[in-house]
């Protein structure tokens, strides 16, 4: 297999592992050179999960947790949809950060 066959065949498999209620429409943001708006605008996380995510630094969101305003998971969840977001952006073959170029 040559390398654009594999690279293709691991980008399907990571595409594959994200739930299909974390995708987003890439097609939308092909003509953008600015994309760091898409994790709050495309509907994937709710507001708490943007707060979340934008707003505690790491002894933050373990304080948080410890005092009970986050759970464990809602933090972890919170995560792992932006980096799902993060990892279909970086799969827009126009975008000047692609791995697929």
């Amino acid at each position: 297999m040559d390398y654009k066959a594999v690279a293709a065949k691991k980008q399907a498999e990571r595409l594959a592992r994200i739930p299909p209620e974390w995708r987003i429409d890439v097609s939308k943001y092909e003509k953008r050179h600015n994309v760091l708006d898409v994790p709050c605008s495309c509907g994937i996380l709710s507001e708490r999960e943007i707060k979340i995510t934008e707003e505690y630094d790491a002894v933050a969101i373990v304080a948080g947790i410890k005092a009970g305003e986050f759970s464990a998971e809602e933090v972890t969840v919170a995560f792992c949809k932006r980096a799902a977001i993060a990892q279909q952006l970086v799969s827009i073959p126009s975008l000047p950060f692609s791995d697929t170029r």
